[in-house]
């Protein structure tokens, strides 16, 4: 599907089901918008121009290849009816937070580039696999991760960068470990922020395409116990997809902290928090 439209590129008033397919989206509003619920068992999907990514009420990722660009949220979970932007401005949708709001990734590979919230949920997030790259907001009024409920991560790997204002992470309820780190300056777009064990275990070499002030990661790698260390700049010369290195050496920038692992969620730094997120769900 080659898809360029004015309004929802996908759209259904009750549900929708993604099995599998190559999708290229580029959207006046919502790449891919159910009001009910919205399922990804499989697929590749490119939205490559959109206002909201892929949103519903409750969305169930469990596999394929997405990649989204968006000048608000990426993903967005509320509950309400979606109207049209044809008459309108993009979004301008009856959205409301519930208990029963859900977003639940099983699985697959996702890249968000997002000017609002990389992945906005007024509800809960459960995550038990997949990769998931964030490259959230540079504004201190949004965040890479926006959530109301809970935030479970019970397995997969997650690296989210954006702004420090409203920057949250995977909370307590998680069984895997977790690291929010709050620099005390914004970092400039393409500077490497690398996590090595003490005893240099590569954890983390990533690249952020914006300005950054706060990195968050959720991974297998994290153990209890073991001290980390921080570093940004340097170099390194493995292989690079969507700012993640993977595999090579990294050169040793600045160090910038450490810290130790006591328990499911580390927090280096302090958020200064900038007012409410998103100006709307």
């Amino acid at each position: 599907f080659n898809i360029d439209s004015s309004d929802d590129s996908f759209h259904s008033n009750s549900s929708l089901t993604i099995n599998s397919g190559t999708f290229t989206i580029s959207s006046g509003d919502d790449g891919m918008h159910a009001d009910a619920a919205l399922t990804i068992n499989n697929g590749d999907i490119n939205i490559t121009k959109c206002y909201e990514g892929i949103e519903s009420a409750v969305i169930t990722i469990n596999g394929g290849n997405i990649a989204v660009n968006a000048s608000d949220d990426g993903i967005n979970v509320a509950g309400g009816n979606d109207s049209s932007s044809t008459n309108g401005r993009p979004g301008q949708n009856n959205f409301s937070s519930s208990s029963t709001n859900n977003l639940a990734l099983n699985g697959g590979y996702i890249f968000v580039n997002a000017a609002g919230d990389g992945i906005d949920v007024n509800g809960s997030i459960t995550v038990t696999n997949g990769t998931i790259i964030v490259n959230g907001p540079t504004a201190d009024n949004n965040g890479a991760l926006d959530y109301d409920g809970t935030f479970k991560m019970t397995g997969g790997f997650l690296v989210a960068a954006g702004s420090s204002g409203m920057a949250q992470a995977p909370d307590t309820s998680s069984t895997q470990y977790a690291a929010m780190i709050n620099f005390t300056s914004a970092i400039k777009a393409n500077t490497i922020v690398h996590i090595e064990s003490s005893s240099g275990e590569n954890i983390l070499t990533f690249v952020p395409a914006k300005n950054y002030q706060s990195v968050v990661i959720c991974s297998p790698e994290l153990k209890k116990g073991t001290t980390y260390n921080i570093y940004t700049g340097g170099s390194s010369t493995g292989t690079l997809k969507d700012g993640l290195y993977t595999d090579g050496s990294y050169t040793k920038g600045t160090k910038y902290d450490s810290f130790k692992i006591s328990s499911i969620l580390t927090t280096v730094g302090t958020i200064s928090r900038g007012g409410p997120g998103g100006g709307r769900p």
